[in-house]
């Protein structure tokens, strides 16, 4: 209830600016015949503007302790209308005494500084410090043509610059809408409201990267709608980020991503992606969407403007329904992460409908070579994670006619470490990746302990 009043402060606050601002005005009104009638309305205004800064002041106080605000900012914000609330109920209180005649102009010009200032710090905490200059900056995207990426620091130079352009101004030192700020490398980490918004090299994971790629008009999506909006570029450098590690003090040439990051920045188109569709399609059913997510799935499109959808079953409920709600939008889902779920060779047997998949991860999964064979008609299917499942050279051998195919993951399966020559063989133009790795011991690598 304390946090519903506190919400009403931004519809409050604009009733005391106006009614003593009108107060302001009928006082500066010459002395003669037409005025007179209205200058004596102003004490009786005057009292009007007292009581509504009282209730502002009263709902700014309780939003204050929501902790979404910067504590010092706060307290001048809070400092000055304080002073607005008794100055306007001195002005009322001496508007009535005639022996006080002489300092009424005195008083609503300090009236008038005050609503200034008080105004400016409200501003300041709800739309950001530089909400001002704000409209000035015409530029559309963060400029980082210039950034020396051989030299750069991954987070210092790329990450910070564009969250301090478009995130900021509701996140930033000022003001932490949700309770989540993003201008410390620990504050990003810690979260917010709704939880940690940053996975160290999961994409999909991410809240920040999932709540960019919603559409514009759903009120999850950040930035809100009337914000300046984060270009294909800028977030395509936050992925890049994230699936480096998003670790703060790594150069851009150490995190591996130096040749990505170079054609981003490069290019001056949107950054296409090679395993999304180059041909758009309509908007998916609003309906199954919704419905997707009332059963626990991040649906999200595969890029800011795009039709296509990436379902990540992480906190998915009822799986059968689920798949069977992926197939009405089987031309829009064109990634899908299904690991670490209870997918069986039955469920394979409606994933095999979605034919437009171009990523599917089915790691840590009962499937089984039955249900991967069923899966040999995905012709457009390019990166597949069949991790820690029980699949065998044979049912790999299966997928031979899928000639998109550039990796297949197989991590833990069953395997035999003879079959891997043979598949390698059989999958020219795909990387198998198997792990398991032996690194060879050197004379170097042992440490004598005396």
């Amino acid at each position: 209830m304390q946090e519903f009043i506190g919400r009403l402060h931004p519809l409050l606050v604009h009733l005391p600016i106006g009614i003593l601002l009108l107060a302001i005005l009928f006082e500066w009104l010459p002395i003669r015949k037409p005025f007179k009638s209205i200058r004596r309305s102003i004490r009786f205004i005057l009292w009007i503007g007292f009581f509504s800064s009282l209730a502002s002041g009263i709902t700014g106080y309780l939003l204050s302790q929501s902790g979404e605000y910067d504590s010092q900012a706060v307290t001048w914000h809070q400092y000055s209308g304080i002073g607005l609330i008794f100055l306007s109920l001195t002005y009322a209180w001496s508007r009535g005494q005639k022996q006080l005649k002489p300092i009424y102009k005195l008083l609503s010009v300090v009236m008038l500084g005050l609503i200034t200032v008080t105004g400016h710090l409200g501003g300041s905490l709800t739309h950001g410090e530089d909400y001002l200059t704000a409209g000035f900056d015409s530029a559309k995207e963060t400029d980082l043509s210039n950034v020396n990426l051989q030299q750069a620091i991954y987070y210092n130079d790329l990450v910070k610059p564009i969250l301090e352009s478009k995130c900021y101004g509701c996140h930033g030192s000022s003001k932490q809408k949700g309770k989540l700020r993003l201008d410390e490398p620990q504050h990003i980490l810690k979260g917010g409201k709704g939880g940690v918004i940053l996975v160290a090299g999961k994409v999909d994971e991410s809240e920040m990267i999932n709540r960019l790629l919603l559409p514009l008009n759903d009120e999850d999506h950040m930035p809100p709608k009337e914000k300046k909006q984060l270009t294909e570029k800028e977030i395509a450098v936050l992925k890049t980020w994230i699936t480096s590690g998003a670790d703060f003090k790594k150069s851009v040439a150490g995190s591996g991503q130096l040749t990505e990051l170079e054609n981003i920045l490069s290019s001056q188109k949107a950054v296409v992606l090679s395993d999304v569709p180059e041909k758009e399609v309509p908007p998916a059913d609003a309906n199954v969407v919704a419905g997707l997510h009332k059963l626990g799935v991040v649906v999200v499109p595969v890029a800011s403007g795009s039709n296509y959808l990436s379902v990540n079953l992480i906190n998915a409920t009822a799986l059968d329904s689920v798949i069977d709600l992926l197939i009405a939008v089987k031309e829009h889902l064109v990634w899908l992460k299904a690991g670490n779920q209870p997918v069986t060779d039955i469920h394979l047997t409606k994933i095999a409908r979605l034919t437009s998949l171009t990523r599917l991860a089915l790691e840590h999964t009962e499937i089984t070579d039955q249900g991967v064979v069923g899966l040999k008609s995905m012709t457009t299917l390019q990166h597949f994670n069949l991790n820690y499942t029980k699949v065998t050279a044979s049912g790999v051998m299966a997928l031979t006619p899928l000639k998109n195919l550039q990796s297949v993951y197989l991590y833990g399966t069953n395997i035999k470490p003879e079959e891997m020559a043979e598949l390698n063989r059989s999958f020219p133009h795909t990387h198998l990746e198997f792990g398991n790795y032996i690194v060879p011991a050197l004379p170097t690598d042992t440490v004598e302990v005396r």
